[in-house]
């Protein structure tokens, strides 16, 4: 038979209706804020308590208890029922009189009636609190688009419970593929949401960093559509892990393909992979660059990145974050636009000389072949040190620089791709002379084949120009012969006119000479020989008719004076006579 309370309805309605609401409202307040039955309060008396936290109250309605709990129960005016107690492995609890009751699942407010009941039959009219002390470690797990997906336990201080971020952080951040706008969380109750992390980032909406249950699985999308810019502001997230290595591929042109670990100290980005590579080649098409991303669920994400878009707005959302395992591919242009290479030359990512270039110059040069060139030109001794690469103009400076025959207008570079093919750079360098256009001073590769063509014409005006050019010879070869004091080859720089030539060569001969004129003799470009007669003042200035400056190759004769010739043509006839009485002073020897 059940022993009756002592505690009967005359001595509890002794009881000071003010100290049961003040125990009510201090009980109600301790640590796990607990929840009381059968005790109507008032909503003026609810409004004056400040101190209640409106977001622990919503918490601990929704949390249920489980192994590892610590409760306390307090009986009201019943001390030797009220203590603090610990759910056991069972997910039961063991309360004085009543024994084992199983309170695994409940919230604390079915804890509580569950409770109360249970102890109705021994206490008359029971006031019952339950209070969470110490909740046990939850856990949770996290799949889909994360580093380290699983599950993970969750040990809470106090009565804070994880948020998602938290539990996002433990699993080692989003990946790149993540769509941290559709975020979903699938509870035990068989309820759950759909979490926005973006308008977390955007707007500071702390509604969509929920609070976490035992039991939460979150899973993390893939995302369809890659936004580099969304990317970049998810990236500064504190849920996605900061500078830490990563393995990416690069393939394509860039100066050395292959495997890299990028990161650590500095944001893991397109551009430091691509430094790492050592730069672009001048055949890089910057601005349709691959990053292929794979995800979670063994798919690939496909991301376009223009990197010429950086360079001319500083649009940083186009130098993509990495995330491990990214592959990026560098394609091979359709058409080479030398001035976007010059702008490359200029970037940190951009076009550099690791090592020595090698290339073949062939036509109109004065020593064609082949030629290792480092940067700034001249022939490599060594390997380079990753400046920017030998142009155009040094690789022809180093063949002797272009013979008077070339037809610089029409100057191809044929480069070969990595894809086995060639594309032709068709190179103006009268255009580079007149208007200063550097885009014509192409960025060389190696392997290159420079073809400097033969003009069917050359403009004399246009000679001239050439002849001082940077990649023309800083001397030519020229030939003054007959009545000179020292006939042969002369070197003599670019342009010099006829009659430095021939002071080159000594001068005249002051007693054989004809001194009013030369002959010119100049090879044409389309094979034919030129002749004409040129009046000589010294004093005179460079003049096309008058006094032409000379090319390489150029021949100049110094022809006879009438006297010398008649004194040349007298002693070749008077030579015999000469010869006979020499014989005839010989044979008187012996008279």
């Amino acid at each position: 038979m059940k022993r009756k309370s002592r505690y009967t309805s005359d001595k509890f309605s002794k009881i000071n209706l003010r100290h049961l609401v003040s125990f009510l409202l201090v009980t109600s307040t301790t640590v796990g804020f607990g929840v009381e039955c059968q005790a109507q309060i008032t909503s003026a008396e609810i409004n004056n308590q400040t101190r209640i936290n409106p977001q622990l109250i919503a918490q601990q309605a929704a949390y249920t208890l489980g192994t590892g709990d610590r409760v306390r129960v307090d009986v009201f005016d019943v001390p030797e029922y009220s203590g603090e107690y610990l759910v056991l492995i069972d997910g039961s609890l063991n309360l004085p009189i009543i024994g084992s009751v199983n309170v695994r699942g409940l919230t604390l407010p079915q804890a509580t009636q569950l409770i109360t009941r249970e102890y109705a039959p021994y206490v008359r009219r029971p006031i019952v609190t339950v209070s969470l002390l110490e909740p046990r470690p939850i856990k949770v797990a996290v799949a889909g688009e994360v580093n380290r997906p699983g599950s993970f336990k969750v040990n809470l201080e106090g009565s804070e419970f994880p948020t998602l971020t938290q539990a996002i952080t433990l699993a080692g951040g989003t990946t790149g593929a993540a769509d941290v706008s559709s975020i979903q969380i699938r509870r035990q109750a068989g309820s759950g949401e759909v979490v926005n992390l973006l308008a977390l980032i955007r707007s500071g909406d702390l509604s969509q960093d929920p609070l976490l249950r035992d039991g939460d699985e979150i899973f993390v999308p893939t995302r369809n559509n890659i936004d580099p810019g969304e990317l970049r502001q998810i990236e500064a997230a504190n849920f996605v892990p900061q500078n830490q290595p990563r393995e990416v591929a690069i393939v394509g042109e860039v100066s050395r393909p292959g495997t890299y670990t990028v990161g650590g100290e500095i944001p893991p980005t397109v551009t430091r992979a691509i430094q790492s590579a050592g730069g672009v080649t001048p055949m890089a098409e910057v601005s349709s660059i691959i990053v292929r991303r794979p995800t979670r669920q063994g798919g690939e994400q496909i991301i376009a990145i223009d990197l010429l878009q950086l360079l001319r707005q500083g649009d940083l959302t186009q130098d993509l974050i990495l995330q491990q395992g990214d592959t990026i591919l560098i394609p091979t242009a359709s058409q080479i636009d030398p001035a976007e290479n010059r702008q490359l030359a200029d970037a940190t990512f951009g076009i550099r000389a690791v090592e020595p270039v090698k290339v073949a110059i062939v036509g109109e040069v004065t020593r064609p072949g082949s030629y290792t060139i480092n940067a700034g030109g001249g022939n490599a001794q060594g390997a380079g040190s990753g400046s920017t690469p030998p142009t155009l103009t040094e690789a022809i400076q180093t063949a002797g620089g272009i013979t008077a025959l070339a037809d610089v207008r029409q100057v191809e570079v044929r480069r070969p791709t990595r894809q086995g093919t060639e594309r032709v750079i068709s190179i103006n360098l009268w255009q580079l002379l007149q208007s200063g256009d550097l885009a014509q001073d192409v960025l060389l590769q190696d392997g290159d084949t420079i073809v400097i063509p033969t003009a069917t014409a050359i403009d004399p005006a246009e000679a001239a120009n050439l002849a001082e050019a940077s990649f023309s010879p800083e001397r030519i070869q020229v030939n003054i012969v007959g009545e000179v004091k020292n006939p042969g080859s002369v070197e003599v720089p670019p342009n010099t006119p006829l009659n430095q030539a021939i002071l080159a060569a000594g001068g005249f001969d002051n007693t054989r000479a004809r001194r009013g004129s030369v002959e010119l003799i100049r090879l044409n470009p389309n094979g034919t020989v030129a002749k004409r007669n040129i009046p000589v003042d010294f004093s005179e200035g460079i003049d096309q008719e008058n006094n032409p400056p000379l090319r390489p190759g150029d021949v100049v004769v110094v022809n006879r004076s009438t006297l010398t010739r008649v004194s040349d043509t007298l002693g070749t006839v008077l030579s015999p006579v000469g010869r006979f009485f020499s014989l005839f002073n010989f044979l008187r020897i012996f008279d």
